[in-house]
């Protein structure tokens, strides 16, 4: 076991920015043990994946890497890795909730001026270049950074990528990508890249040109992070994120397309419903459209709308014909935790009322039935009543992969695209606490309620047609995904 330990630390190089913290031994093991006594006292999807002996060893393996002083970077990182091997997609070290000291330390200052997607067989493929006078462009592959090779960067990112369950290789090169839908926020490749490996003050990039097999290496110029943002709006106009990824438009006389980049609208005005209903009136309008195109490729996921979209293309109610099985880790949350617990709604930390819950066959807290547990999708005007295909990529893991579950499942058209993240065995979520590790200042994501479907397999939602992206649509601009709808439509073929 040590010498695991030893290679493990040593695939890590680090440079220790000035500003950087060093913690504590008693710092890191103070953190450690509010991080273990929190998730297997509240942690409701803890052992999905792990035995009780497995969570017991990574944090034994934690204590052991914790036994000197450590850069602050370097924990950040095994904390990551720890996360990652719960195999949930919504327990992980969260950028957004770092306090803003934490955060000029952990978060990079300067961001790389390029866009890029990881493709099917793993190549690193420029989809749009900011960096001004760039020789490098669009369908180019990336071979290596700072002359590191693009396997050795995504094989270290694979173990901080978040996913659900066992087979979600597709969702971890998903979070590996630079897109311009997620433009407003750090990506992980942006947090991680300069943590793993030493942040050079000059940058090199060795690109391979699309159907060249000479690699040649190019100064890179690294940008503010804000100034991506802008150089990407002069030069493409604004950034697909928020309600901007979201679109309606006629295609041609027998086809309409809409567009749902994301259901996450926290503190927004958006008004979602109000969108999804004027689009739909509008369609009602075009008497010869007979194909609904829309599109959830790139949508992790946020709140339910995608419910509320099926609504209006399905003429019966749904959802009770696999309902979620919901349950608890927990009926009261430890006092001890409580300072180190924040959430949107107070009521998640008041105790349950024990009547209300028993104790079922995976030994958590569930709720019993009130004869009213399914959550109906009740059918809405304006309906649509044509054929309707969805795209779907890997992306899709939360409320994206509930909304391409649950149109595969009642069978509302064809789904196209890749298989979606997520797991079929049901994911926990909506709920959650944000742990605040009070040394580190690190906090986590910690979902509270386990949905689980006991037999389901465990993988996400298999399309009717797999259609990948590739090196070549990437450089001719093709969406490979939509004119495979197209071309359906124009054959008038079902799956």
């Amino acid at each position: 076991m040590r010498l695991f330990f030893l290679i493990f630390l040593t695939c890590i190089t680090f440079k220790l920015p000035a500003q950087q913290k060093i913690l504590s031994v008693s710092d890191m093991q103070g953190d450690l043990n509010i991080l273990h006594d929190a998730w297997t006292s509240l942690h409701p999807g803890l052992y999905r994946y792990n035995s009780p002996q497995q969570i017991e060893t990574y944090f034994k393996r934690l204590r052991y890497q914790c036994a000197s002083p450590m850069p602050e970077a370097k924990f950040y990182i095994l904390l990551s890795q720890t996360a990652q091997r719960v195999k949930c997609g919504h327990t992980y070290l969260n950028p957004l909730n770092l306090d803003k000291q934490t955060a000029a330390r952990i978060l990079p200052e300067k961001v790389i001026p390029i866009f890029f997607e990881i493709t099917e067989d793993h190549k690193m493929i420029i989809t749009q270049v900011v960096a001004p006078k760039a020789a490098y462009r669009r369908g180019d592959e990336i071979v290596a950074i700072n002359q590191i090779p693009v396997k050795k960067i995504t094989d270290s990112l694979l173990t901080v990528s978040r996913s659900d369950g066992n087979n979600a290789t597709g969702k971890k090169y998903k979070n590996m990508n630079e897109t311009p839908d997620e433009a407003n926020g750090y990506s992980l490749f942006d947090i991680y890249f300069p943590l793993f490996f030493h942040h050079a003050k000059l940058w090199t990039i060795d690109v391979r040109a699309y159907k060249s097999k000479i690699v040649r290496r190019y100064p890179l110029s690294l940008m503010p992070f804000d100034a991506r943002l802008d150089a990407y709006r002069g030069k493409y106009g604004a950034a697909p994120t928020g309600e901007r990824s979201w679109d309606y438009r006629i295609v041609d006389r027998q086809t309409a397309y809409m567009k749902f980049g994301t259901f996450a609208f926290w503190n927004s005005k958006f008004n979602e419903i109000g969108f999804v209903d004027s689009a739909f009136q509008d369609l009602k309008k075009h008497l010869g459209i007979s194909n609904l195109i829309i599109d959830i490729r790139g949508n992790e996921g946020g709140d339910n709308t995608g419910d509320y979209i099926l609504s209006h293309i399905t003429s019966q109610k749904l959802g009770c014909d696999d309902p979620d099985h919901s349950c608890y880790r927990f009926l009261t949350v430890p006092d001890s935790l409580l300072p180190c617990l924040s959430t949107w709604d107070k009521t998640f930390k008041a105790p349950k009322n024990p009547n209300d819950f028993f104790i079922n066959a995976l030994g958590l807290y569930e709720q019993k039935s009130k004869g009213d547990d399914c959550s109906f999708i009740e059918p809405k005007e304006p309906r649509f009543g044509g054929r309707v295909f969805l795209l779907c990529d890997a992306k899709n893991s939360s409320a994206g992969y509930e909304m391409a579950r649950n149109f595969k499942i009642n069978k509302l058209g064809t789904l196209i695209g890749e298989t979606t993240g997520g797991s079929q065995q049901g994911i926990n979520g909506g709920k959650f606490f944000f742990l605040t590790l009070p040394h580190s200042k690190y906090e986590i994501d910690l979902p509270l309620i386990f949905n689980y479907h006991p037999a389901k397999p465990d993988s996400g939602i298999v399309p009717d047609y797999q259609v990948m992206t590739t090196q070549q649509s990437i450089a001719l601009k093709e969406d490979k995904q939509f004119q495979y709808a197209l071309k359906l439509i124009k054959l008038n073929r079902e799956p």
